[in-house]
């Protein structure tokens, strides 16, 4: 009479719908299998590898950002509100674009790597590049710090780690 009775499961908030036995495609039904390739790299080579990925990124939705409000309102820099809400969207999508690219090499903690990631490239962009980003070695030097930033977020969250399945990337030595 279990059945009868609520599930005590937490409910998803995932916005994936969960799919059946009967969905899912397999060779022998005549569907194709729809899987990304199992590729595997130490984390610090797939965060820099998203790094670059993130900064190529940045630069081209920045260009089209600027290319945007040029259009429409005949200057590079669309300042006020607007200004803020394609920074919002474009940080976003760098935040997404990273935890994807993190997820698909098999980073753990994906997101919050990509999250930090992209904090700290803002921080290096603000500080360090936004006088010049309009000169032509800003197209290397963004990747580059993104890269930077990508790393550096990877060894944060690894070396923070507490979960007992990736296990801390440190030993700990007790001193006493």
């Amino acid at each position: 009479m279990a059945h009868d009775r609520p599930s005590l499961e937490m409910p998803s908030l995932s916005l994936r719908r969960r799919r059946k036995a009967s969905d899912e495609r397999t060779p022998e039904r005549g569907g194709s299998a729809r899987r990304l390739p199992d590729v595997r790299l130490d984390g610090l080579r797939a965060a820099i590898l998203a790094g670059l990925v993130v900064g190529g990124l940045a630069v081209l939705l920045t260009w089209l950002a600027g290319v945007g409000c040029e259009a429409v309102r005949g200057t590079p820099a669309c300042g006020g509100g607007p200004g803020l809400l394609i920074l919002v969207v474009v940080l976003a999508a760098l935040a997404w674009t990273a935890a994807v690219v993190l997820r698909m090499l098999g980073v753990p903690h994906a997101g919050s790597t990509g999250l930090l990631a992209v904090g700290i490239l803002t921080v290096l962009v603000l500080v360090f590049l936004l006088g010049s980003l309009d000169e032509g070695w800003a197209l290397v030097a963004v990747p580059l710090a993104s890269a930077i930033a990508h790393a550096g977020a990877w060894w944060v969250t690894s070396t923070v780690d507490d979960d007992p399945a990736t296990g801390p990337t440190r030993t700990s030595y007790d001193v006493r």
